[in-house]
Formats: structure tokens, C-alpha cells, sequence
């Protein structure tokens, strides 16, 4: 009987400490999902601010005057003398 006894505290302790093991491996694992998903948010904060950044030089580009100025100059374009209406 004493045997028996003996073998379910051992094994009472070896589940213990392979839980105890278990729980520390799961908090490593936690941690470092906890790292990964903050450099992943880090990451997308710096390519929303560059979107933005672009956004607005995109609009800066397309603003009337720069469009003007691009076609007159880089382009030679010049707006036409005659402006004629045709009929379709």
C-alpha cells in the first residue's frame, strides 16, 4: 500500500513540475508572439505615415498651377488661341 502511495505522489510530482514547465513555455511563447505583434504594428504605422505622405504630395502634383507649369514648361504645351466649340 505504502508503494502505491509512494508512486502517486511521484507522479503527482511529475505532473506538476511537466505543467510548471508547460506554463513557462507558454509564457516565452506569449512574449514573443507579444514582440512580433508589436514591430508588426510598428511596421504599419511607418507605411500608413508614408501612404499619407504620398497622398498628400500626390494631390500637391495634381493641384491645378503644378499641372499648368509642368505642361508649359517640361512639356511645351501652350493652351491653344482659337478655342473653337464643336457640335456634335
Amino acid at each position: 500500500m505504502n508503494k502505491m502511495r509512494f508512486s502517486i505522489w511521484i507522479l503527482l510530482l511529475l505532473a506538476v513540475v511537466a505543467s510548471g514547465v508547460e506554463v513557462a513555455y507558454r509564457s516565452q511563447e506569449v512574449r514573443r508572439l507579444h514582440v512580433m505583434s508589436e514591430e508588426a504594428q510598428r511596421e504599419q504605422d511607418e507605411h500608413l505615415a508614408e501612404y499619407s505622405r504620398l497622398l498628400i504630395e500626390r494631390g500637391t502634383l495634381a493641384a491645378y498651377q503644378n499641372v499648368e507649369r509642368i505642361a508649359r514648361d517640361e512639356l511645351a504645351m501652350s493652351f491653344p488661341e482659337d478655342v473653337e466649340r464643336i457640335e456634335p
